[in-house]
């Protein structure tokens, strides 16, 4: 079965090169970005458009697991969805809807003309000094950081719930997504966690692979 490795809409395709290099039969699309006015959907064709013509799981890596109703609704041969540090879906609401009061203003005052900064510039320290140690694998990601409109924030996912009538599982990398692990686990889930970091498929990408194996 094909993984197809989808990334956050905050970073890019190169946030799952390196997993893709060491793990047969996977693939990290690039959607992109997101654009209006079709923000959810628009990124769940264009990744169907080159994936679907055999049966595929999504690998879903952080804010990417708000696209699982969109591309449920879009794909033929979708089989399973495997959520690896992400949000769970919230369809029918926006990024603004389900993210804390305090992250909201902080992400209103890193956006200049309309777009966020990028990424890494959303912390006091830029995380990726320690999360991706090797310089060339940092720079590539750094280079593929996108300015994402605050707009898609507001933007509400497709609602339904055809996407829970697929198998799906849940990788926990980091502290910060204990609740949603748990959260996998209530919905019986298999869940698998390390103790690693939000960015290991590029920094640790073989144990990333041998998290994902057999999955979901």
């Amino acid at each position: 079965m094909r993984l197809v490795l989808v990334p956050s809409p905050f970073v890019g395709p190169s946030s799952w090169r390196e997993l893709e290099r060491v793990l047969p039969c996977s693939i990290a699309v690039d959607y992109g970005g997101v654009v209006a006015p079709d923000w959810y959907a628009g990124v769940a064709q264009r990744i169907v458009h080159q994936v679907d013509e055999e049966p595929w799981v999504a690998v879903l890596h952080s804010s990417a697991g708000g696209f699982a109703p969109a591309l449920v609704a879009s794909a033929r041969r979708l089989s399973g969805l495997i959520f690896v540090d992400a949000v769970l879906p919230y369809p029918g609401a926006s990024c603004l809807e389900i993210a804390p009061d305090a992250q909201i203003q902080d992400l209103r005052r890193l956006t200049t003309d309309g777009c966020l900064a990028p990424w890494n510039e959303w912390f006091e320290a830029d995380p990726t000094l320690h999360w991706i140690p090797d310089p060339r694998v940092r720079a590539a990601f750094m280079a593929d950081l996108p300015r994402v409109p605050f707009a898609f924030l507001e933007a509400p996912s497709p609602a339904g719930a055809d996407w829970e009538q697929l198998p799906a599982a849940f990788v926990q990398l980091s502290k910060g997504f204990a609740a949603n692990a748990s959260r996998a686990e209530e919905r019986g889930w298999p869940v698998r966690r390390a103790r690693l970091n939000h960015l290991a498929m590029s920094s640790d990408p073989l144990a990333v692979a041998d998290l994902l194996r057999g999955l979901p």
